[in-house]
């Protein structure tokens, strides 16, 4: 044998032997080592139902919510199971139906032992089955769908018969697991997709295990190597870029993930622990204002709705307080008088609110988070209120941050306000995605000129903030909260500066926050051209008197009244504009209209200007009041 030769098999051998063995079937990853041989294993145990039957008896709130809950699922008996059909690119409203069909009616047969309920999950998990696909080209759809199909096998494996459990299992392999090895772009996400995605592969590799130990294997190593992407928007404080209701999704699924890893194998590999993770429920609920609405940037909804999720963050911090909200959500649901809804997706994972219910005899303290808040992250917030169980109580919601990060809009620089139950000054949100895609709208381009940003709802000329010469904000441009104060002399600073990069050297927007009394908005733009034009906006679905010299604009909704005062350093008055949108594929805007200011640089291309917006009760004070404020500016207290 030749001296090469016996190298070349030297070095082969050397390499095997360092090298970490493949996974086999017959020698699964020590991943599946403490896989929990039974079923169920995917949030919830053998010994699950037994005590919410338990629990209910002695918690009325837990009962009315499960007697509303069953006449939903009942409600389902009659109805057939959805068919395949595309929204536009989508899947995900039929995933989404049967992933709240299974579950309202797999928790149901549990707790009644009506073998009506099992029988349809089934009808329904065999139908999803037979589809031709999941739709990987929208891997959502994907992933949702087979969270679905493997809750309700886990959850009614004894329940299933042996043709069943096969091509229920067979489908979560082929169409999903199988599928999720190739289209998975979104791995490295950092963003909602990298949560969904990762937990409904992993709960399906959970969920059959057993049948394809080495797939299953692949598949959670693919979780847990890769899911620090999606968590990483959580960093350092908790405030979710993509807005309240993308917290919902991305952290529900998050929560799915952690909560069937922890029933599955004993442990989250230390998931939860990730920087900002936990601390996010606190500072969503920083995001909800006295109305009950959300503080609603980027993508993000107003209403808040019901959030199960919030209950598993309470149980997992032993802070009850964390679901007070929720809670209040939850009793009047249970009030409700059920709409038969068979295709509606609202609520999939409502469901699991019975396995997470608090305890009825925890503290029921108010929540004892501050009035005045700052959330540090890609999209920073700065939170002022004056009270947290006050419906009427004055609320101001800041941001700042960059339009170019997931489902962001040009909105830095923005805020709303409320005071005596009204919203003052409001977000439109986002426009459904399917409306303007079907227009041929590049929705997903958030490049400068992307498509994104000629649609009204997403760019800056829809938001409260600052426009210089007609011109979109800078997408890359990031602003820093950079002054952050509470106590008396609450407020916030905003660095504008990148994100009007080319368009004027520095731009400040600061706020301060007096409560019960007002809150002034300072804006000050050094670097201008002579004659540049500058708008200043707020939108509202207040009616909106002007006074005669401008400098004044009564706002009245509902009954209320609030005082808006102009102080300028150059000649401006107030206007009202239409918030009708300019193009025929933007969605209308009714009952809304803008407040603005347009103000014209002087040679010296320095502006600066003050916006006072009084409550009704102090609308007699607006000047020794704009003059204090100003005198405290800018605040002391540096971040």
């Amino acid at each position: 044998m030749s001296f090469p030769l016996i190298c070349l098999i030297l070095a082969i051998l050397l390499c095997v032997s360092v090298s970490p063995a493949a996974p086999t079937r017959e020698e699964p990853a020590d991943l599946l080592a403490t896989l929990q041989p039974s079923h169920p294993r995917l949030l919830a145990s053998r010994s699950s139902w037994e005590q919410i039957k338990l629990r209910r008896r002695h918690d009325a709130m837990l009962d009315s919510f499960l007697r509303r809950s069953e006449l939903e699922a009942r409600a389902l008996l009659e109805v057939p199971p959805i068919a395949y059909k595309k929204d536009g690119r989508r899947l995900l409203h039929v995933s989404r139906v049967v992933l709240r069909r299974t579950l309202l009616l797999a928790l149901h047969f549990h707790l009644t032992g009506d073998t009506a309920l099992s029988k349809r999950a089934r009808e329904e998990m065999l139908s999803a089955a037979a589809f031709s696909d999941w739709n990987p080209s929208h891997f959502l759809d994907t992933a949702e769908m087979t969270a679905a199909l493997a809750l309700g096998y886990d959850w009614l494996y004894d329940q299933l018969d042996g043709s069943a459990r096969q091509t229920i299992a067979a489908a979560m392999v082929e169409k999903g697991l199988r599928p999720g090895s190739i289209h998975d772009g979104w791995k490295r996400s950092e963003n909602n997709w990298n949560q969904v995605c990762l937990a409904g592969l992993s709960l399906g590799a959970l969920a059959v295990a057993e049948n394809e130990p080495v797939l299953a294997a692949q598949t959670l190593q693919k979780a847990k190597d890769f899911n620090a992407y999606g968590l990483k928007p959580y960093a350092p404080d908790g405030v979710y870029p993509e807005g309240g209701m993308y917290w919902n999704y991305g952290t529900s699924f998050q929560v799915l993930l952690l909560s069937a890893l922890e029933t599955a194998l004993g442990t989250d590999w230390d998931l939860s622990q990730s920087p900002g993770f936990l601390p996010s429920a606190a500072a969503r609920a920083q995001t909800i204002a006295p109305s009950g609405l959300f503080f609603n940037f980027a993508d993000g909804g107003e209403r808040v709705g019901m959030e199960p999720t919030l209950l598993w963050f309470a149980q997992k911090l032993k802070q009850p307080e964390l679901a007070q909200f929720d809670r209040t959500q939850l009793q009047k649901y249970a009030a409700s008088t059920p709409e038969v809804k068979p295709q509606s997706e609202d609520g999939r994972l409502l469901p699991l609110a019975a396995l997470w219910w608090p305890d009825a005899n925890s503290d029921a303290k108010p929540l004892q988070s501050p009035l005045a808040w700052l959330g540090r992250g890609a999209n920073p917030l700065a939170i002022f209120r004056t009270a947290w169980n006050d419906p009427n109580a004055m609320f101001l919601g800041l941001k700042g941050g960059r339009a170019a990060i997931s489902h962001g809009h040009m909105d830095a620089g923005s805020f709303v306000f409320e005071s005596d139950g009204v919203r003052w000054a409001r977000d439109l949100g986002r426009q459904d995605y399917l409306s303007l895609e079907s227009k041929g709208i590049d929705l997903w381009n958030s490049a400068q000129n992307g498509g994104r940003w000629s649609v009204f709802r997403l760019n800056n000329f829809s938001h409260n903030t600052l426009t210089i010469n007609n011109q979109l904000h800078q997408v890359n441009g990031h602003a820093e909260i950079t002054h952050f104060s509470d106590g008396s002399d609450a407020g916030a600073i905003v660095d504008l500066s990148p994100v009007f990069a080319g368009q004027a050297s520095r731009v400040s927007r600061g706020f301060a926050f007096r409560g019960g009394s007002h809150v002034l908005i300072r804006d000050e733009i050094e670097g201008l051209k002579a004659g540049d034009e500058v708008r200043w906006a707020m939108l509202t679905s207040a009616e909106i008197a002007v006074s005669p010299d401008g400098l004044t604009a009564t706002l009245t909704q509902s009954g209320k009244t609030v005082r808006v005062t102009l102080h300028s350093s150059v000649a401006a008055k107030f206007e009202i504009i239409t918030a009708d949108p300019p193009r025929d594929y933007d969605a209308p805007n009714p009952n809304s209209r803008f407040l603005i200011v347009n103000l014209t640089s002087p040679g010296s291309g320095h502006l600066a200007w003050s916006v006072m917006l009084l409550r009704a009760s102090n609308t007699s004070a607006d000047e020794p009041l704009a003059q204090t404020a100003l005198k405290k500016w800018p605040f002391a207290r540096s971040t």
